[in-house]
């Protein structure tokens, strides 16, 4: 999700070079049970840092990362909120389009570990992982990334998940997964 805005790096004409950046998250969970489908969307942020690895003359590079991201949605008077850590690997290829710009789409997968997931009412607060829930997600997904003068990076892209975060014993007839769009500005070091 979040992450592959991250990852989107420096074109391989360049040495290989930090990034780092903020951005906005949008998370859609998905619950699905029987024929039934749901759909939550949550918004908010993250921060993140990559590191771009030139591995071809020809505009080819791979950045391995690492984000933090938090989202919510409050609405009557209950507020559900989720915090990760991801590690994206991105693999890029550069375009120069202009002096000042080159595009760089980018696509891979993201590991993410949960941190807190916590849905609130009042004084009542119910911790998601002491629940039939997982951590983890396995992400894979895309986008690209406009560097302008070699300074700074304007990133979209998309994540889908993978994984069934419902571990219980109903998993096979109620599924739970999460996909994100994100966008952000990172600068390049």
């Amino acid at each position: 999700m979040i992450a592959l805005a991250a990852a989107a790096t420096a074109f391989a004409q360049f040495p290989s070079g930090l990034s780092v950046g903020a951005g906005y998250v949008s998370s859609d969970w998905k619950t699905k049970a029987g024929s039934r489908t749901h759909t939550e969307t949550l918004g908010g942020g993250y921060v993140n840092a990559d590191y771009n690895i030139a591995i071809a003359d020809f505009g080819l590079g791979v950045a391995p990362g690492i984000y933090f991201d938090l989202y919510s949605k409050k609405e009557d008077g209950v507020k559900f909120s989720e915090a990760n850590i991801g590690i994206p690997v991105m693999f890029n290829y550069a375009i120069p389009v202009a002096d000042i710009l080159k595009i760089t789409p980018f696509a891979g997968p993201t590991l993410q570990f949960g941190l807190s997931s916590k849905t609130k009412h009042g004084d009542d607060s119910i911790n998601h992982y002491d629940e039939d829930y997982s951590r983890l997600q396995l992400f894979v997904g895309g986008g690209v990334a406009f560097d302008i003068a070699d300074i700074v990076r304007v990133s979209v892209g998309y994540d889908l998940g993978l994984l069934n975060r419902n571990t219980g014993d109903e998993k096979d007839d109620f599924k739970i997964k999460n996909n994100g769009l994100h966008f952000g500005v990172a600068y390049l070091f």
